[in-house]
């Protein structure tokens, strides 16, 4: 917590010569002393203002937050006119997670002082927690008002910005701090993801580098350094970055997951098992370590993903998911729509349609002039947000797909499901449920990723941690499910590192 509200005081009465020993101990560091001074005076005048600011501001800073809000609370009561005790008060209910709490003290201290910067700024920070970007990228500009000489909000309105995808104007601000403060090695680490995402990534390792020159064990520069790495395709440079920032920080949890991913993609695959098991022992529950350990090592495959992996990993991606499937040539919805108008008229809107695992709603408008009803199920939230923004689903469910189909029998004439069970291993209890829940003479199109030929497994867990599938396999558990006449055709459906991935498409239909 910033040292608000500590004033200077005159010799005067005891108690005001006790708040400037109180007050001088705290800045010279005696915080001990401090406290010592306050309580004494709070012993003979208990609402005495400047007592419990100081002694709230000291409980925050020794990691008493609980205390802190009490004391602070205290101060607000005997002066509920000062703008400092309010933007402290607020920074502790910051802490503590209480953020519409945190925000409303903010607002108190503005309407008491309309140009206090610092509680701008720290309204900013905690909007940016919230992932309001746009309302944080405002109270930073207000902060820059009163004083544009602040490197601090410069630099955080340069990580909002980036946020937002504005990346040229992130990387002015992440100058325009440097430009007040070279040594500021955040900004310098902002600076260089800004030009990272702005493909300069041989000027983003620069940026990095002066970053690590001001704080060699920077661990959060190193991993990002290791990104740049990447990208220039300096791999062994890569896995020499991300070892350095889980040496200076093993607690930096994703760094595990980058440096087995190359190492995976590298083929070294028993290298990326012992990474992904480390990840795991750091960090038993969650689901993307023991997901990843599984694909990598080959034990303990679970038949399917685990729904809280799945919901992760769509969550973190949603942002730049349809940028990142355009890069890639991702054809799967594409295919799908033109495998099913060969069997059905659209355009006509008379038919019910679920798109399962809609994701961010790519193949929406593809099946928007065939539906009466379009409904779409994900697990992941996020995604379902950005296919809502596409304004073409009449319906969209944060479900899991196989428990939305079974509480929907005979509802639906067309389940479509792009790359979807990619993330399942064993198809049979799908399939069960997509026959169930789809009327006589339905139609079920799907698209599934390829296992190498020559391999007789039904399905394997592969190094990306999804699922490839045999088409034999396929078929038979098509046909077990009730499916009639069941069509595949070998698609590619993406690249990538520049290689078709190779797929199937299935087209199945329930008998009339």
């Amino acid at each position: 917590m910033r040292k608000s509200g500590i004033r200077g005081y005159q010799a005067g009465d005891a108690i005001s010569q006790m708040m400037q020993r109180a007050a001088m101990a705290y800045a010279g560091g005696e915080w001990a002393e401090a406290e010592r001074c306050c309580r004494q005076i709070l012993a003979t005048r208990s609402k005495f203002f400047h007592a419990l600011n100081l002694l709230g501001i000291i409980a925050a800073q020794t990691r008493r937050p609980d205390e802190a809000v009490s004391l602070l609370g205290r101060a607000i009561a005997a002066n509920p006119g000062d703008a400092t005790a309010h933007n402290n008060y607020a920074n502790v209910l910051r802490d503590l997670k209480r953020f519409d709490e945190a925000l409303a003290s903010y607002d108190r201290a503005l309407k008491l002082k309309p140009d206090y910067a610092e509680a701008y700024k720290n309204r900013g920070n905690t909007l940016s927690e919230l992932k309001r970007f746009e309302e944080a990228l405002d109270s930073y500009d207000h902060a820059l008002r009163f004083t544009p000489d602040d490197a601090e909000v410069h630099n955080s309105r340069g990580n909002t910005l980036w946020e937002l995808e504005r990346f040229l104007e992130a990387l002015d601000s992440c100058d325009r701090a440097l430009k007040l403060k070279s040594d500021f090695a955040e900004a310098h680490n902002n600076r260089g993801n800004s030009l990272r995402a702005l493909k300069r990534p041989e000027d983003a390792l620069a940026s990095y580098d002066r970053a690590l020159k001001l704080r060699a064990d920077y661990a959060e520069v190193h991993n990002n350094r290791g990104n740049a790495l990447r990208e220039l395709k300096r791999f062994e440079d890569a896995l020499g970055s991300y070892r350095k920032a889980l040496d200076c920080d093993p607690g930096l949890l994703r760094v595990y997951q980058q440096l087995a991913e190359l190492l995976g993609k590298m083929g070294r695959t028993d290298e990326a098992a012992a990474v992904y098991l480390s990840w795991l022992e750091a960090e038993p529950t969650n689901p993307s370590a023991r997901h990843m350990y599984a694909a990598a090592s080959g034990r303990n495959v679970p038949e399917r993903c685990d729904s809280r992996y799945v919901t992760a990993l769509f969550d973190e991606l949603a942002l730049s998911f349809d940028a990142t499937l355009e890069r890639l040539e991702y054809a799967a919805p594409r295919l799908l729509s033109a495998a099913l108008a060969a069997r059905v008229p659209f355009g006509q809107g008379n038919l019910d349609v679920l798109d399962a695992g809609c994701g961010t709603g790519l193949c929406g408008p593809l099946l928007r002039s065939t539906a009466r009803v379009l409904a779409g199920v994900d697990l992941s939230s996020e995604m379902l947000a950005r296919a809502r923004a596409r304004n073409v689903y009449d319906e969209l469910v944060q479900a899991e797909l196989c428990e939305f189909m079974e509480s929907r029998p005979h509802r639906f004439d067309i389940v479509n499901c792009a790359d979807t069970l990619i993330y399942v291993g064993a198809l049979e209890p799908v399939m069960a449920a997509t026959h169930r829940c789809l009327r006589p003479k339905g139609l079920f199109a799907f698209t599934v990723e390829a296992l190498p030929e020559g391999i007789l497994s039904p399905f394997r867990l592969t190094m990306t941690g999804r699922y490839a599938h045999s088409d034999r396999y396929v078929r038979e558990v098509m046909a077990s499910a009730g499916f009639s006449e069941p069509e595949c055709r070998t698609i590619d459906l993406r690249k990538e590192a520049g290689v078709s991935v190779r797929g199937f498409l299935f087209l199945g239909s329930v008998a009339a």
